[in-house]
C-alpha cells in the first residue's frame, strides 16, 4: 500500500504582495499567518491561511531574482 502524500503549501509568484494578500483573504477567506523579507532570495513572502492549507505569496524585490524573471516572463 502506498502512503498518500499531502503538500505543505503552494507558491504564488505576484506583482503586488499587499494586493494579493487583502484579495486572498476577500475572495478565499485567506488569513495572513506570517509575512517576511527573504533576502537571499530576492523575494517578500505572505504565508496565507486558506482552510486546512497553505499558499505562499511570493513578490520578487529584485528584478535578477527567480521570482522576479518569472514574473517578468
Amino acid at each position: 500500500m502506498v502512503e498518500a502524500q499531502s503538500i505543505h503549501h503552494v507558491g504564488v509568484a505576484v506583482e503586488d504582495l499587499d494586493a494579493a494578500v487583502r484579495t486572498y483573504e476577500r475572495l478565499f477567506g485567506g488569513r495572513l499567518e506570517h509575512r517576511e523579507r527573504v533576502d537571499d532570495q530576492g523575494v517578500e513572502a505572505a504565508s496565507m491561511r486558506l482552510g486546512n492549507s497553505r499558499v505562499e505569496l511570493l513578490a520578487a524585490f529584485e528584478e535578477d531574482s527567480p521570482v522576479g524573471r518569472f514574473l517578468a516572463k
